[in-house]
């Protein structure tokens, strides 16, 4: 059993992480109400873009537009949106999971009969996390990385990544971009989901229903001076705003697994110091009980 001098550092160190635990979840915390705030006042605005580049769609020929045309799928780009750091519970393991899942799914069989792209997937990252694993296990060609925007975000900050691509996509290169990211739910609650981002089409979100649709009876739209040339003027601009949007909802995500992390790891501190100061008392119990028989015994041998 260890002596109560050793009980009294473990006491003390538990207590100085605890101390450190509670302040990450107070920071956690305040930049979660932040992001989810500015997750939750970019989606309507991102919902609308959708919207309104359905109904587009319906008035305009997909072969005028090569940003929302289909065409076969022979090659595919992966962005994925991951965090810089850990200590965020099960955030980065859920998304890379997901990664790894679609991944394997769609790009890993040779077999000409099965579902993959035979060209393979090339993967651009956000976030250290994400890099790491693409690069110790070998998933997919990494082509580009950029780290994450964990504190400060603008829509300029986006224009790389998106800049790359849409040029990509324009020269042929890819047939397909999607991006892998955590979606926000609630604070409890986050959902890794593959989102196409070209070409862009209705259907964007893949595993579960996590944007609200609109009626499009309920919303008419008018163009000037025609439809095509607004297609061409927001379609750039749309994308930029895909990848913004999916970069809110990961950081809302991430702040928000962090803040439940700390939180457990301090209810966690909390219940290992009460067990150490029951072991503390009992030994320390028993030491006094140990010298005042000690004591005892002494004055009955000097009788």
């Amino acid at each position: 059993m260890a002596s109560t001098q050793e009980f009294r550092r473990r006491i003390k160190s538990v207590n100085n992480t605890k101390q450190i635990t509670k302040a990450m979840q107070m920071i956690a915390s305040i930049k979660m109400q932040k992001s989810v705030k500015a997750a939750q006042t970019a989606r309507a605005y991102i919902q609308n873009a959708w919207n309104m580049l359905s109904r587009l769609a319906k008035l305009t020929l997909p072969e005028n537009h090569p940003l929302i045309a289909d065409r076969p799928i022979k090659k595919m780009a992966i962005i994925l949106v991951s965090s810089d750091r850990g200590l965020c519970g099960s955030y980065n393991s859920e998304v890379l999971k997901k990664f790894l899942q679609f991944e394997k799914e769609m790009c890993a069989c040779n077999d000409e009969t099965c579902r993959a792209y035979q060209g393979g997937c090339d993967v651009i990252t956000i976030g250290k996390k994400g890099a790491e694993f693409v690069k110790r296990y070998k998933v997919g060609r990494l082509i580009a990385e950029f780290p994450g925007f964990e504190s400060k975000i603008s829509v300029d900050d986006i224009i790389p990544i998106s800049k790359l691509t849409n040029e990509e996509f324009l020269k042929g290169n890819y047939d397909r971009v999607v991006v892998i990211y955590s979606h926000f739910v609630s604070s409890l609650k986050q959902v890794p989901v593959v989102k196409q981002l070209l070409p862009i089409v209705d259907d964007h979100i893949d595993h579960g229903e996590v944007w609200e649709k609109t009626d499009e009876n309920e919303v008419e739209f008018k163009f000037e001076p025609t439809a095509d040339e607004v297609m061409d003027g927001i379609l750039r601009q749309v994308l930029r705003t895909q990848i913004y949007g999916s970069i809110l909802e990961a950081n809302a995500s991430m702040y928000s697994a962090q803040m439940v992390a700390m939180q457990s790891a301090t209810d966690n501190a909390e219940d290992l110091v009460s067990e150490l100061k029951l072991l503390y008392n009992s030994v320390r119990q028993d030491n006094i009980t140990r010298e005042i028989a000690e004591i005892s015994g002494a004055a009955e041998a000097m009788k």
